[in-house]
């Protein structure tokens, strides 16, 4: 049984399957399925290597909330207490992915309500951050998959 957890292995199976059976497809649809699959190895792959984006995203947003309910403490406690709490939204062990949404979903509760002025500054941050993860995850899309759905 081979255990899929080095980037090695999965580099491997990546260079067969561009080598040995992408030459021997005529099939298009065929074609573009491989395609999505060596894109979706090199992105485990990265992943093994550098760990998933999401954790980095994560630390800044944990980072920018901190910040901002420290600022915000001695002229609204109420709304720092929210900031807090909804950095705590998340259950304990969340995967990275699970932690981002539901921490989030929270935040962006506060930003509704518009209780404080620096709920603009939490938008802000969230904007930032979603620019961010949309850049790096541009390089995992397979262009001919999207293309293959037109």
């Amino acid at each position: 049984m081979i255990l899929l957890d080095s980037k090695e292995i999965l580099d491997a199976v990546g260079r067969s399957l561009e080598a040995h059976v992408l030459p021997k497809l005529d099939d298009d649809f065929a074609r573009v399925q491989v395609l999505s699959a060596l894109k979706a190895l090199a992105e485990v792959g990265h992943r093994f290597e550098h760990g998933d984006a999401c954790d980095a995203m994560n630390a800044n947003i944990i980072e920018g909330v901190r910040t901002i309910a420290e600022r915000t403490r001695a002229d609204a406690p109420a709304f720092a207490k929210s900031l807090d709490d909804a950095l705590a939204a998340a259950p304990e062990g969340a995967s990275a992915r699970d932690w981002n949404r539901r921490v989030g979903e929270a935040l962006w509760v506060l930003i509704e309500r518009k209780e404080h002025a620096a709920c603009a500054d939490v938008l802000e941050l969230l904007r930032e951050q979603a620019k961010l993860a949309v850049a790096g995850d541009g390089m995992w899309m397979c262009p001919e998959a999207i293309q293959s759905l037109t």
